[in-house]
C-alpha cells in the first residue's frame, strides 16, 4: 500500500459500514486537516466547523498515534466515535452539529484571547455549502470590524455539498472577492496539503485582518 494513499484508505475502510457516510466530504478534507494539524501548537484551537467531516479528523488521529485501530473502526458502532466531532477528543475544544457556527464560535475565542493577553490562532475549517449559512457572512464582518488576525478560516471548496453542486443550489463565486469585499486577507490554493501549509505560513504573517485561504479541490 502506498504511504501517500493510507489516509484515503482507511477513510473508505471505516465507513464502508455506514453506507459511506460524508465519504467526498472527509476525503476533501484530509489534506486541509493534516496541513492544519501539523503546524498546531499548544496555543492555538483548531474548530472542525464543517462537522460531517468527523471521519477525516479521525482518520489524522490515527495517522499520529492518537487512536488506535480498534478506536478508527468503531464509527460505525452504536457506542463508537460520533458522526461530528465532540469536545473533548484531542485537538477538539468546540463541539460541532449545526453548520454556519464555528467561524461565530472563532471570533469569540479570538476576542477573548485578546482581552486575556493570551497567545494563539484559531484555525476554522468551513464547507463550501455551509457558506450559505447567512451567520458566516455575519461573523465575516465581525472579525473584520475587530480586525481579528488570529483567525484563519479554511473553505475546503469542493464544489459540492449534501443535496448537489454548489453552484446550482447556491452560486458561490466569485468567492475570493466576497470574502475580499467584506475585509479578509485572501489566499487561495489547490488542495494539497503542501500548499496549504504554505499558505498557513503566509497567512500567520498577516497582521490586523482576518485571514481566509480557500482549497480548491481538482486543481
Amino acid at each position: 500500500m502506498s504511504e501517500a494513499l493510507r489516509p484515503q484508505v482507511k477513510l473508505r475502510a471505516m465507513l464502508s459500514p455506514v453506507s459511506n457516510f460524508h465519504l467526498e466530504s472527509s476525503e476533501t478534507c484530509l489534506n486541509i486537516l493534516a496541513a492544519v494539524l501539523r503546524r498546531k501548537e499548544d496555543d492555538d484551537v483548531v474548530i472542525l466547523s464543517k462537522g460531517h467531516s468527523a471521519p477525516a479528523f479521525y482518520v489524522m488521529l490515527h495517522e499520529m498515534g492518537l487512536l488506535s485501530d480498534e478506536e478508527l473502526y468503531s464509527f460505525a458502532d452504536i457506542d463508537g466515535l460520533p458522526s461530528h466531532v465532540l469536545r473533548g477528543l484531542p485537538f477538539i475544544e468546540v463541539s460541532s452539529g449545526s453548520l454556519g457556527q464555528g467561524l461565530s464560535v472563532a471570533n469569540g475565542i479570538a476576542l477573548a484571547k485578546r482581552m486575556d493577553g493570551e497567545e494563539g490562532r484559531i484555525y476554522v475549517i468551513l464547507g463550501d455549502g455551509e457558506l450559505d449559512e447567512g451567520q458566516v457572512w455575519e461573523a465575516a464582518m465581525t472579525a473584520a470590524h475587530h480586525g481579528l488576525d488570529r483567525v484563519i478560516a479554511i473553505v475546503d471548496r469542493n464544489y459540492f455539498q449534501l443535496t448537489g453542486k454548489t453552484e446550482e443550489i447556491l452560486n458561490k463565486e466569485p468567492l475570493a472577492e466576497k470574502w475580499r469585499a467584506f475585509g479578509w486577507e485572501v489566499i487561495e490554493v489547490p488542495n494539497r496539503e503542501e500548499a496549504i501549509g504554505e499558505a498557513l505560513e503566509r497567512a500567520e504573517g498577516i497582521e490586523g485582518r482576518p485571514k481566509v485561504i480557500i482549497a480548491r479541490w481538482g486543481e
